[in-house]
């Protein structure tokens, strides 16, 4: 199963809509409120190795985003992790091993992308950034 398949799986099971953009996928997952995550997906190598790599936007790092409470958060993550890209993109990422992984145990990991993603704009940003 390629990482498509599986973004498109997990759409089919969430109420989530998928869509393709060349190589990489799209995931958007409805949440409370009316709001939506997209999280995007495609195979990356990491040191030599085809890893799956999951990201979302979350927003810009400014003076109102306290980069403490990031690494505080980021310590508490299971699935995935907090970075700040171009020193201003704030993402978060998770990446798995694309022939070892299930749609079982990719999809905790999206469910905490789009929670945080979305919390993390709701708190910093009072926005829907997607």
């Amino acid at each position: 199963m390629t990482i498509h398949d599986m973004l498109q799986q997990v759409a089919l099971f969430s109420s989530g809509r998928y869509k393709r953009e060349g190589d990489r996928s799209v995931l958007e997952i409805p949440l409370p409120g009316g709001r939506r995550q997209s999280i995007y997906g495609k195979v990356d190598m990491v040191r030599g190795e085809r890893v799956g790599l999951l990201y979302t936007n979350v927003g810009k790092l400014t003076d109102a985003v306290d980069p403490v409470r990031l690494l505080e958060i980021n310590a508490s993550l299971r699935h995935s992790r907090i970075a700040v890209l171009r020193g201003h993109d704030i993402v978060l990422l998770g990446i798995f091993e694309i022939d070892e992984t299930s749609i079982k145990e990719c999809a905790p990991m999206l469910q905490e992308m789009a929670a945080i993603a979305d919390e993390l704009e709701r708190v910093y940003f009072d926005s829907d950034v997607s």
